[in-house]
């Protein structure tokens, strides 16, 4: 089933819960900032910061990508189509704007939209799901015209300031992102001290911890799928991915993989019950499909779900790195070298993670993921704090709104977190101002108007799915 139709066919079915049935999609139990950060090797935050709740408008995360000619690409942008092309413009270029869904599935759906080789649209970096985001993507080999763009829309996203160029997008090719955050205080802000934690922060900078949207967000089981793959054993992060639960799963959500589970290894049945939510178990339904033909064949399973596998096994790398950080930065204080990663051709660094590596018992990591040629297995060297740049902020009756830059692959709830303790999803706190505003207007850079518009029909809040 197409992204778009089965996002159709599952808004239908929550629709219907909610409804009939909408304690199955209110989460019983969330993990706290502290469990989440012992599960992911973070440990090094300052003590007594205030609670702030992110993310309860799309719109209060705002992602805009910065490009290397030093532009940056905003979600409020609607400068008209420039149609005039030159005879060797063999590319369309367009600023992708999205809201609730992640770069790999909006690009999915131009692809289905368009009828468009997906091998043939480029994009720089993956953006934010539960955000409203801003990239440039490019259409290469001269096929994709203004006109059949302009002729159709796609779910969830806009394509504005059309023009033609020569050069295709490959991933990486970005500086970073600017982002425009929302946070809603549980505790009014003095304003001095935060003023002074801006300087200081902007001074030194903060360590450069993976965060939780690495290893899978609030079910934090990516990293526990990477080392189960490290191990050899593919069987198991078969299973583990299918039918593994967690206490922040919805209701919903955990009776689909707990009925899934009681048919295994009939994988016609457990693609069935998987097919109630086809948008969210996309990769689930891939693999029961791909596993009905070949049962017998975990690896091959996995590399059918490859981009979802890749990140599992670089989710592990990260756990690996964020406990090599703490450790570090306890003894040594200010981080300012590059550390590598595991996943290295360097003996010398994946010496430093050994404790960690016979722990786990990963040790024939490299081994293990021989049968996974899209994994490089190449010298990465992270910086060991990160910067932000331009920091600025905003305060409101309710919280304040911060603006950055960051280079490309650093986190923003990384920065973030080192102002506030952060708190997300269902039940919303008490305390939070549900007061919508507009982050753009506060830094009279134009206004959220005409894109909110545009997107109207997918301005979900955190609001609404409480009701």
């Amino acid at each position: 089933m197409k992204s778009e139709a089965a996002w159709k066919q599952q808004a239908e079915t929550i629709e219907r819960y909610r409804k009939e049935q909408p304690e199955m999609l209110v989460n019983a139990v969330k993990k706290t900032e502290a469990e989440i950060f012992s599960e992911i090797g973070i440990y090094n935050l300052p003590a007594n910061r205030t609670q702030a709740y992110v993310r309860l408008f799309p719109t209060d995360f705002i992602v805009e990508e910065k490009i290397v000619n030093g532009g940056v690409i905003k979600v409020n942008s609607m400068t008209p189509a420039i149609t005039s092309r030159k005879e060797r413009d063999n590319t369309l270029y367009a600023n992708l704007v999205k809201i609730g869904i992640p770069t790999n599935v909006a690009i999915e759906r131009l692809a289905e939209t368009y009828d468009f080789d997906i091998n043939k649209i480029g994009y720089a970096g993956l953006k934010d799901a539960d955000a409203l985001t801003a990239q440039l993507v490019t259409f290469s080999g001269g096929k994709m015209t203004i006109e059949e763009i302009e002729s159709k829309k796609a779910a969830n996203l806009i394509l504005t300031n059309l023009h033609y160029g020569t050069h295709s997008l490959a991933p990486g090719d970005l500086i970073g992102n600017v982002f425009t955050i929302t946070l809603r205080t549980k505790e009014p802000l003095d304003e001095a001290l935060f003023k002074t934690k801006v300087e200081l922060i902007a001074k030194f900078g903060v360590l450069n911890y993976f965060q939780s949207q690495r290893f899978g967000g609030l079910r934090l089981l990516s990293h526990k799928l990477g080392r189960l793959i490290l191990q050899g054993e593919y069987g198991k992060a078969i299973r583990y991915y299918l039918f593994t639960t967690s206490e922040n799963d919805i209701p919903l959500v955990l009776k689909i993989r707990r009925e899934a589970e009681q048919f295994f290894p009939d994988w016609q049945k457990v693609e069935n019950i998987f097919s109630e939510l086809p948008y969210t178990f996309a990769n689930e339904l891939k693999v029961a499909r791909y596993l009905q033909a070949n049962p017998d064949n975990p690896i091959g399973a996995l590399i059918e779900i490859k981009d979802q596998t890749q990140l599992w096994i670089y989710a592990y790398s990260s756990l690996l790195f964020n406990k090599h950080l703490s450790v570090f930065a306890k003894t040594n204080g200010v981080v300012k070298e590059k550390i590598p990663t595991v996943l290295s051709n360097d003996p010398a660094d994946q010496r430093l993670y050994q404790k960690y590596l016979e722990e786990d018992e990963t040790l024939s990591w490299s081994k293990n993921l021989t049968p996974f040629k899209f994994v490089q297995i190449k010298k990465r060297l992270i910086d060991g704090r990160l910067w932000p740049t331009d920091l600025a902020y905003r305060f409101f009756d309710g919280g304040v709104v911060l603006k950055f830059g960051l280079g490309k692959g650093s986190y923003a709830t990384t920065l973030m977190s080192n102002f506030f303790e952060l708190c997300l999803g269902l039940p919303i706190p008490e305390w939070v101002n549900k007061s919508e505003i507009d982050p753009k207007s506060m830094f009279r850079d134009g206004s959220l108007d005409g894109v909110k518009d545009v997107l109207k029909d997918y301005l979900y809040s955190k609001i609404e799915s409480e009701l």
